[in-house]
């Protein structure tokens, strides 16, 4: 992508996932300037983001680990990466630089006490750095939901494809686009747009809209499909392999409360014979021993994917998840994380997948002795992955193929061909086309493929000047989704809103306890303690604007009530059509997929806008409207609305 010419404008995007946090700077120009100086062409396409190998540096652990230590959060972890960032910005332009820190499945598994801790303190520390922008911590230091990270994972993935380039609206649905896999430790995500227009048609309302705008502010609308399954990422999917394991074993499946989990020693079919390494499960030690054995470790993999959960409506693809009929032969996708490291940097066999190769590779690889693998290693055969992640890679593989072929239902090219030659009732030619659905990468045209790219095309996006009528750019959530958008708990689930407010309740009344107890003690003998004390006196009189300042940040410890996503972001929703009973309603919603100032712009003439003010003043007028708000912010809005307002609302 080449230089601006034009002024530049920054963004900095910090991709907080379970294992680690990796920041992005992302450049672009001007869109109003722009927008004067393009091609035909170029005033069809979303505006040009300028992109480097070098803008990026990441920083182990991930963000969750800080779970017991959240005061450490900022200055350990993401401080290091504003420090890297800060180095290419133009130091005129930090002030002005927004920075977005987005989390994600490794804080969505963490309880919301953890979470909000770490977040108050990404919050106020980073405040305190005051180098980048942060007008509001709400819309800014989040953990999105893994249906937001797949969205953005699309947007990226399609924008760097060249997918968004001179968008005719009046070809619609013709536009061409790319599906998008993700697979991280801890989540699995999929979006992709439809290829059969009777598939959107048939299942409207499981189908989100994202719309962008291209240079000249018309809109690029489109249709996506998206679906994420926390705990199905490849660490947490090895977790829940060990733990059926472990309860698998005779001794523990009685129906009696005796269980002592004797056997500490599991043979393990998914690693390599004489590997062996220690795991925890229920607080005690476990020890795993490979037997090597390709085929059990497909089958034992199996149940996983929990394909017998139920599904409301058909198609399902695994875990209860309803979705649109995937044509394997028309909707071509493109697989990352570790859809790619395993194939890559084990397996070599990254890039156009197909599965005779590559689930003959993974034969090989874990039918092979640990020590034999150990001696490749040394030579460089593995790209120097350290023995932890060559000893997980047998089951990661066979993960990958359940999740592909099992999960997805993606036709085994190589196995499926025709036995027969001469047998006409087969199209060959589409069998073997089926090869091509797939591909595994970290890079598109020479730039890295991530997720965050997508949440700078939309923000930049969002800058464009309006032009035509349309929607507003963002991400509109499915009409289920929309029509749920009031708090629907499901029954019993109350309580976990309910525990939470416990907690505070429980740490504030300890807190006035301590403090009027304090209050006693110090009128007694603390007084007259003092009067004989001067120095001490004067000690106490230093030591209490400190006590002010610091109960001043009781917000930003854990002990607030005021968790960083609202009662209304836990995600507790009714979800009709799309996923099993026990799935009902467990997908979280964030922010930024609800994008409800958007939403509310789309519909503002159902009430009256003046009854809340923009987030920002500051902002052009064009962008105030596209702005998402904290929907803490608009619960508080439908509490204190009319009751004709909250009806009309409840229409969105």
């Amino acid at each position: 992508m080449p230089e601006f010419s034009a002024e530049h404008n920054y963004g900095v995007v910090i991709d907080a996932g379970s294992s680690g946090s990796r920041v992005y700077v992302y450049k672009w120009e001007d869109p109003t300037v722009t927008a004067e100086q393009a091609s035909e062409k170029e005033q069809h396409s979303i505006p040009k983001i300028y992109l480097d190998r070098e803008w990026t540096y990441k920083t182990s652990p991930g963000l969750s680990s800080f779970s017991s230590k959240p005061k450490k959060a900022f200055r350990k972890h993401i401080k290091p990466l504003l420090e890297f960032a800060e180095k290419i910005v133009p130091k005129e332009q930090l002030h002005s630089t927004p920075v977005f820190v987005q989390a994600t499945a490794g804080m969505r598994l963490l309880p919301a006490k953890k979470r909000s801790a770490i977040l108050n303190n990404l919050c106020h520390e980073m405040k305190e750095f005051d180098s980048f922008a942060i007008k509001d911590c709400d819309s800014q230091i989040q953990v999105i939901d893994g249906e937001t990270e797949g969205v953005y994972g699309w947007i990226g993935l399609n924008y760097l494809l060249g997918n968004f380039n001179d968008y005719q609206a009046e070809s619609g649905s013709s536009h061409k686009s790319s599906g998008f896999m993700d697979m991280g430790g801890a989540s699995a995500q999929i979006a992709f747009v439809p290829s059969n227009e009777a598939e959107v048609e048939k299942h409207d309302d499981d189908i989100s809209t994202v719309t962008l705008k291209s240079v000249n502010g018309d809109t690029q609308n489109w249709r996506v499909f998206v679906s994420s399954w926390l705990g199905f990422g490849a660490n947490q999917a090895r977790s829940r392999y060990l733990a059926q394991a472990v309860n698998g074993l005779p001794e523990n499946t009685n129906d009696y409360d005796d269980d002592d989990y004797t056997t500490r020693t599991i043979t393990d079919p998914c690693m390599l014979k004489g590997s062996s390494s220690e795991f925890k499960f229920k607080d005690m030690d476990f020890k795993v021993t490979g037997s090597g054995n390709y085929e059990h470790c497909s089958k034992s993999i199996f149940p996983l994917l929990r394909k017998d959960t139920p599904c409301r409506e058909e198609p399902c693809l695994f875990d209860g998840v309803h979705a649109p009929a995937i044509d394997f032969y028309k909707d071509k996708f493109v697989g990352t994380s570790e859809f790619w490291y395993t194939a890559n940097d084990v397996f070599q066999t990254g890039g156009e997948y197909n599965f005779y190769d590559f689930s003959l590779e993974v034969k090989q690889f874990c039918e092979t002795d640990w020590g034999e693998v150990e001696e490749l290693s040394k030579t460089g055969r593995f790209k120097d992955l350290s023995p932890k992640l060559l000893l997980d890679s047998c089951f990661k593989a066979n993960w990958i193929l359940s999740v592909l072929h099992e999960g997805f239902e993606m036709p085994r090219v190589g196995i499926e061909l025709p036995s027969n030659d001469d047998d006409e009732d087969v199209d060959k030619a589409e069998v073997v086309a089926a090869a091509a659905a797939f591909q595994s990468t970290d890079s598109v045209n020479g730039y890295e493929l991530s997720w965050t790219l997508g949440k700078i095309v939309l923000y930049v996006s969002a800058l464009v000047a309006d032009g035509q009528s349309g929607l507003p750019v963002g991400i509109r959530p499915s009409t289920n989704d929309m029509q749920n958008f009031n708090k629907k708990f499901i029954p019993g689930a109350t309580h976990l809103i309910q525990e939470r407010n416990n907690v505070f309740l429980q740490s504030l009344f300890s807190i006035v306890v301590f403090l009027l107890v304090a209050a006693v003690v110090f009128a007694l003998v603390g007084r007259k303690f003092l009067k004989h004390n001067p120095a001490m006196a004067k000690s106490v009189a230093k030591l209490l604007p400190k006590l002010k300042a610091k109960f001043g940040k009781l917000q930003y410890t854990a002990f607030s009530s005021v968790d960083s996503l609202s009662d209304l972001e836990e995600g507790i929703y009714f979800r009709p059509t799309r996923g099993s009973v026990e799935r009902d309603g467990i997908q979280v919603r964030s922010r930024s997929m609800f994008n409800l100032e958007e939403a509310m712009h789309a519909q503002k003439e159902s009430f009256q806008m003046e009854d809340r003010a923009p987030l920002d003043q500051n902002l052009p007028e064009r962008v105030k409207l596209r702005t998402a708000f904290s929907l803490a912010d608009f619960s508080k809005f439908i509490r204190t609305a009319s009751p004709n307002k909250k009806n009309k609302l409840s229409s969105i």
